[in-house]
């Protein structure tokens, strides 16, 4: 029959175990976090061209759409 100590007190072998199971848990989220990011900068990057292309766009068919203001 195990003791109150034995009972309550993990053994450093549990600890360790309880340890490297949590720090290869954070290891593996912290890459697929590092991966996502990379996903994501790539998605970002791609916009910024249409963007720009989409901002000329823009301004251009303001000045043809907008009424020309006319001298009084």
């Amino acid at each position: 029959m195990k003791t109150y100590n034995q009972i309550i007190m993990p053994t450093p072998e549990e600890k360790l175990n309880e340890v490297q199971e949590r720090f290869n848990k954070n290891v593996a989220k912290a890459q697929q976090l590092e991966q996502e990011i990379a996903r994501l900068k790539t998605e970002l990057n791609g916009l910024q061209q249409p963007l720009i292309e989409d901002q000329g766009a823009i301004k251009t068919l303001k000045q043809i759409v907008e009424p020309v203001e006319q001298p009084a």
